[in-house]
């Protein structure tokens, strides 16, 4: 009881203009990773779903609320918890999104994410956005349904909407943007050979 009422996410005070975690997107939510690194003890280290409840099952500390929870002050909250166990224990908290890119990326898929790194990173780790790619119309996607139609490849996972289970969409161009060049070439070509004939004929 102890250990879940000192690992809780504090209340905030009545009035208080502190920013809340969830409200900034910085905050720990279901679905996401907790990754937990505790210096030469691989029993307490390791990958922690966190459950649609906002908790997480830890070794030795069993079955916590983290949700809204910043890496920081969950890490903070740890070192005191394992105190119990462990003498100064050196503890480093990651918080992974588990996001799937797809569209015109070179390799689709599901990729859990360290939360501050940034859209653009994101995509990196599924290859890059292809030839044939929009990289200024990237889609924010859940549910099947649009959430935001133009994601900034510079915007932080935390500080964005994203959330474990949605999709990162990156469109194809327009047929325009894509021939262009070549439509482009094809006109000044027939026009050229246009004006020959005219020239031949004069």
């Amino acid at each position: 009881m102890l250990l879940v009422l000192l690992l809780a996410a504090p209340a905030l005070a009545q009035g208080s203009t502190t920013p809340d975690p969830l409200a900034t997107g910085a905050g720990v939510r279901p679905g996401d990773v907790i990754k937990v690194w505790v210096w030469r003890e691989p029993d307490y280290t390791g990958d922690f779903p966190v459950d649609a409840r906002g908790r997480v099952v830890l070794p030795h500390l069993g079955e916590i609320m983290v949700r809204g929870r910043t890496a920081e002050t969950l890490a903070d909250s740890l070192r005191t918890a394992y105190r119990v166990f462990l003498r100064n224990p050196s503890i480093e908290i990651t918080v992974l999104r588990r996001v799937a890119v797809s569209g015109e990326v070179a390799k689709p898929g599901l990729y859990p994410a360290d939360a501050t790194i940034s859209i653009g990173e994101l995509i990196s780790l599924a290859g890059g956005v292809t030839s044939t790619g929009n990289a200024k119309k990237i889609q924010l996607m859940r549910d099947g349904r649009v959430i935001v139609s133009e994601l900034g490849p510079g915007t932080v996972l935390q500080r964005s909407p994203v959330q474990s289970g949605d999709q990162i969409f990156v469109p194809q161009r327009s047929w325009v943007s894509r021939n262009g060049q070549v439509f482009v070439y094809g006109a000044i070509s027939i026009t050229s050979a246009v004006l020959v004939a005219v020239l031949v004929r004069r």
